[in-house]
Order: structure tokens, then C-alpha cells, then sequence
């Protein structure tokens, strides 16, 4: 009986990519990649990040980023938003005109207080994945599996050189 190859025998490398392209060196595995983007020298890793896979044969596949960054919403309740929108449209009316600004991305300010909460509740952003939820990121537990302490430890000397 013939025995399918692993696709993962064929990575070579990982590589991580931050907005500055601050982490030259390959890597040993997905995780170390990962954690290279959640180290204090990613340059906004919640902006432009990607992660790559380097295979044998030369090609290189680029990991979704939905692999790694999470959607999260600023506010867990209706009223939450409210007293956001209260406060927003209290310190818009009393402070300058850019703090009129301030918050537009969340909700635009010329719209009806009410339309304001919505977009405020359904409004999300885009971050990195915490450390925390390194084993549970969406890149599935085989890919992430092989990151024993000592390669996340030779990730993370790679990150900082």
C-alpha cells in the first residue's frame, strides 16, 4: 500500500514579514514566524504582515492572514457604544476641530446618534493573534504542533538579532 507524503515534509522554511521587513533569517516552523510578529520589534504587524513558507523545490506559499490576525470588536455591548457615542459627541462639541475627528474611524460623526451606535457595534479591527492563543490560532494544530520549546526558543533569538 502506498503511503501519502506529508505536504509538510516538503517546508524547507518559514519566513516572517513585518511593515519594516525586520526579520531577514528563516525559521524553523510557523510558530517561530508567528511569534517574530508578535515580538516587540514587529514594526505594525497589525497592518502589513505576512507570513511565508518556503518549500524544497524553490516555491514559496504565502500563510493567509487570517491564519493570525483575529477580528475584534471595540465594544461587547450596546451600551458600551452608547457611552462611547455620548462621550465622543461631548468632547467633539467642546474641543477643536480635529476632535471632531477623533473616533471617525468607529462611527462618522455627522450621522444620527443612532446610526452611530450601530456602526460603532459592528464596526471591527484587525490585530494579531496574542501569544496566548498561539496553540489555538486558526492555522490549525498540525502547522503550529511541532514548536517544542526549543524551537520557539531559536525563533525568538532570530527575531531579536
Amino acid at each position: 500500500m502506498h503511503k501519502q507524503a506529508d505536504p509538510l515534509d516538503q517546508v524547507f522554511a518559514f519566513r516572517a514579514f513585518d511593515f519594516r521587513n525586520r526579520f531577514p533569517d528563516p525559521l524553523p516552523n510557523f510558530r517561530a514566524a508567528l511569534e517574530c510578529l508578535q515580538s516587540e520589534d514587529a514594526y505594525m504587524p497589525d497592518v502589513e504582515a505576512q507570513i511565508r513558507t518556503y518549500l524544497k523545490e524553490g516555491r514559496s506559499i504565502a500563510i493567509p492572514n487570517s491564519f493570525f490576525w483575529v477580528e475584534q470588536k471595540p465594544f461587547a455591548s450596546l451600551s458600551e457604544a452608547q457611552s462611547w457615542v455620548q462621550a465622543h459627541q461631548e468632547g467633539a462639541a467642546k474641543g477643536s476641530p480635529l476632535d471632531r475627528l477623533a473616533g471617525s474611524l468607529i462611527a462618522n460623526p455627522d450621522d444620527p446618534t443612532d446610526k452611530q451606535v450601530r456602526d460603532a457595534l459592528a464596526r471591527t479591527f484587525t490585530k494579531m493573534a496574542s501569544k496566548a492563543d498561539n496553540d489555538a490560532v486558526r492555522a490549525g494544530k498540525k502547522l503550529v504542533k511541532g514548536s517544542d520549546t526549543s524551537t520557539a526558543e531559536v525563533g525568538r533569538r532570530r527575531c531579536v538579532q
